[in-house]
């Protein structure tokens, strides 16, 4: 098991130092999504990230209360399912903000409808892939059946496939993004440029891509008894790379402000529609954004709908 049992003398010291970095991510993040949604500047992104680190939170709760009752199957499950779906949150924003800078790349293909069917394919895809795993978990913690288990542990071996090509296709829409020839000028959105949206995004899914190559290995080698673990079963491998990159890329997204890097028109559906946004400076978006122009200007919508 990764990480192992958690003890009272080692892991709740290491699980509370991690648990208030999420409270002050979770903080973070639904101050900015508040602060902007009074100013008719949704970017839901935001709220995501926020219920991301909500679900961390409750993780090492969790955690501790099992450190501190070990015996309890229920805190053991819960924990562990947990720890398997906050992280989804994470995979799904780094494929939007991969989409938004594709269609401003390469505005025909980016909006093109079949993309939009893949797109909506990976992610039914990765909810199928999530509950079946849970669903064999859950039934192999009360039964002695080693059909039961053994299906179990071919579940969570597909699901780390699923994930790990669920990542993979975010980074082929980014690399087309920056390689593919461009057949119209790009349409930039937010503020900042597109290289340092694509430089910002890249540093994101790195840590990403290694999170979950490093679950995919896991799932996919041999379990070794407990008097002889392997190295990626111990704390520090579990913690650092577990929850310590996560924290790298809350952070990176929060700090960068990336509720105004990543903003695009409400309503964005077709090749052009970035360019609603013209007559904004984007130099100065931020303060634009924060309410009505000036009197002979305008005021744009931003309820920001995503558009996948």
């Amino acid at each position: 098991m990764l990480g192992g049992q958690p003890t009272v003398p080692l892991d709740i010291p290491i699980c509370a130092v991690l648990l208030a970095f999420y409270v002050l991510g979770a903080i973070g993040n639904i101050t900015i999504y508040q602060s902007n949604r009074r100013h008719h500047h949704k970017f839901l992104m935001s709220w995501a990230m926020f219920s991301f680190c909500m679900a961390r939170i409750a993780t090492f709760v969790l955690r501790i209360v099992w450190a501190t009752r070990p015996t309890n199957a229920s805190i053991v499950i819960a924990t562990q399912i947990l720890s398997a779906a906050g992280v989804l949150v994470a995979y799904i924003v780094v494929l939007l903000l991969s989409l938004r800078i594709f269609r401003a790349t390469h505005p025909e293909l980016g909006w093109d409808k079949g993309l939009r069917v893949a797109c909506k394919t990976l992610y039914g895809l990765l909810f199928v892939a999530f509950v079946l795993t849970i669903s064999f978990a859950i039934e192999s913690f009360y039964t002695l059946d080693m059909h039961i288990k053994i299906i179990s542990l071919w579940m969570s071996r597909a699901s780390s496939l699923v994930m790990l090509l669920f990542n993979l296709a975010s980074l082929v829409i980014l690399c087309l993004s920056t390689f593919f020839p461009r057949a119209s000028p790009p349409e930039n959105f937010g503020t900042g440029s597109l290289r340092e949206k694509t430089a910002i995004l890249s540093t994101m899914m790195f840590f990403v891509l290694f999170i979950i190559g490093f679950r995919f290995g896991t799932a996919w080698t041999a379990a070794r008894p407990a008097s002889n673990p392997a190295w990626f079963d111990s704390k520090p491998a579990f913690y650092v790379i577990e929850f310590g990159l996560e924290i790298v890329v809350i952070y990176t997204l929060l700090l960068t402000r990336f509720d105004r890097m990543f903003w695009v028109p409400d309503g964005s559906k077709k090749s052009g529609d970035y360019h609603l946004w013209k007559g904004y400076q984007q130099e100065i978006e931020g303060r634009e954004l924060s309410g009505p122009k000036e009197e002979g200007g305008f005021e744009l919508k931003t309820n920001n709908v995503d558009e996948v």
